[in-house]
């Protein structure tokens, strides 16, 4: 049978006069007349098929009909309300599920203090963490796979709304021993002739365009590449074991290997830019939480680095 007429106000109404098992204080606690609550019970009666409620002049008691349909309707309520203060936080981006990608670059470039920052605001929130590069990253939010990503412009794909945070200049990894670790700031003609260690191209072809146009441009040749390497830590590693110097960014000086010297560019030097990437239209609702705690964070200063040591 099909109960069409039980709503929640009824529910309550029943639930509140067993609990109070007097019309009038019911009735006050309801803020309705004593009248409107005894037609509103009486309704519930009918549609139930069952008496609830022994009332007279003096007393009110449940029937055991009662006894047992307060226990239901007093767990559908409960129910009700978990569900409707569930939605709400849904609808708030304080629950559900949110998929941030990002770089191996932003793990030493911010993204464990955002994602910390996230999860401590909203921690009904479950974090996917995926970690790829920029053109993977873009053909996951094309395709769905993820909502976010800490990445690194030019895109190579458009429809995305960007955030950008400071960008980071890099700084020069040089073996401990060797003389350009001696100087406070290496002068870009000093990197003539030294074997130099760099990102292959597909990797991140604006940055590696930018530091092979800055050698041009600025020292008059070609640095003199011994070795392609696939990640700035690896380079960090081959620059300790006196492979040759190359380009890391400021944040990845917190690896501090004994056999390697930080040291700045003399003048301009090449920046390594990041933003947090979205595809308008298509954000979930925790994904535009995440957006809204990274705007608060790059204005109240977020840096990305302390800077040259060692």
């Amino acid at each position: 049978m099909m109960l069409r007429g039980i709503d929640f106000r009824a529910l309550e109404c029943f639930v509140v006069l067993a609990e109070e098992l007097h019309f009038r204080r019911a009735a006050e606690r309801l803020n309705m007349t004593q009248p409107s609550l005894s037609a509103r019970v009486k309704a519930l009666e009918e549609e139930v098929g069952a008496v609830l409620l022994d009332r007279d002049r003096r007393n009110v008691r449940l029937t055991a009909a009662g006894e047992i349909f307060r226990e239901f309707a007093s767990s559908t309520m409960a129910r009700t309300e978990e569900a409707v203060m569930s939605a709400r936080r849904a609808a708030a981006g304080e629950s559900g599920r949110l998929r941030f990608g990002f770089t191996g670059l932003t793990t030493y470039d911010g993204m464990p203090e955002l994602v910390q920052l996230f999860r401590a605001r909203f921690p009904g929130v479950e974090v996917e963490l995926v970690s790829a590069g920029t053109d993977q990253l873009q053909a996951d939010m094309l395709a769905g796979t993820i909502d976010v990503a800490l990445l690194h412009p030019p895109l190579s794909c458009t429809g995305f709304d960007l955030l950008d945070l400071p960008p980071q200049e890099l700084v020069l990894a040089i073996p401990a021993g060797h003389a350009l670790a001696e100087l406070p700031e290496v002068p870009l003609s000093r990197l003539k002739g030294e074997p130099f260690l760099i990102g292959p191209r597909q990797a991140g072809p604006d940055l590696y365009d930018r530091i092979m146009e800055l050698f041009r441009t600025e020292g008059g040749f070609s640095p003199t590449v011994v070795q392609e390497v696939g990640t700035m830590s690896t380079l960090i590693g081959l620059a300790a074991a006196g492979a040759g110097c190359g380009f890391v960014t400021q944040s990845m000086t917190v690896i501090n290997n004994p056999g390697v010297r930080y040291r700045p560019l003399a003048g301009v030097a090449p920046h390594l830019t990041t933003a947090l990437a979205w595809r308008p239209g298509t954000v979930s609702a925790p994904a535009t939480s995440l957006i809204g705690v990274a705007r608060e964070w790059i204005s109240a200063g977020f840096t990305n680095g302390d800077g040259p040591s060692g």
